[in-house]
C-alpha cells in the first residue's frame, strides 16, 4: 500500500471521513482519519472496539474474547466501504479507529471495483 492513498470511508451513500494511508505491515494497513460530523454517530462502536482490544491484549479472558467477536460482528454488520478516488476499494475489511489513528487488514486481496 502507497502512503498517501486516499480512500473515503463511506456507510451507503454516507461520507464518514477519509483515510491517508501511512504505513502498512504484514497485518494491516495503517493510516490518519479525518472523521466527517456523521462519524460521530459510529464513534462510541468504534471507542468500544478499541478499549476491548487493548482489554483482550493484556487479559484473554474468554469472555472478553466473546464480547470483542460480538463487537466486531457489529462493524462488519455495517457494511462500511473503503473507496480510493479511482472508484475501486473494500467492501470486504476489518478496521479499527483509534482518535485519529485507523488500521484496516482486506480480507480480500486485492481492490475491486465498487
Amino acid at each position: 500500500m502507497i502512503p498517501g492513498t486516499v480512500y473515503t470511508l463511506e456507510h451507503g451513500p454516507t461520507r464518514l471521513g477519509t483515510l491517508i494511508i501511512t504505513g502498512s505491515d504484514h497485518l494491516a494497513v495503517h493510516g490518519h482519519f479525518e472523521p466527517c460530523p456523521e462519524f460521530a454517530l459510529y464513534r462510541p462502536l468504534f471507542d468500544e472496539d478499541a478499549a476491548l482490544a487493548e482489554q483482550v491484549a493484556g487479559d484473554p479472558d474468554p469472555a472478553l474474547l466473546i464480547r470483542a467477536e460480538a463487537l466486531l460482528d457489529r462493524i462488519l454488520a455495517l457494511g462500511l466501504v473503503l473507496r480510493s478516488a479511482r472508484g475501486t476499494g473494500y467492501r470486504d475489511f476489518l478496521i479499527s479507529i483509534e482518535g485519529n489513528h485507523a488500521g484496516f487488514r482486506p480480507l480480500t486481496p486485492e481492490e475491486e471495483p465498487l
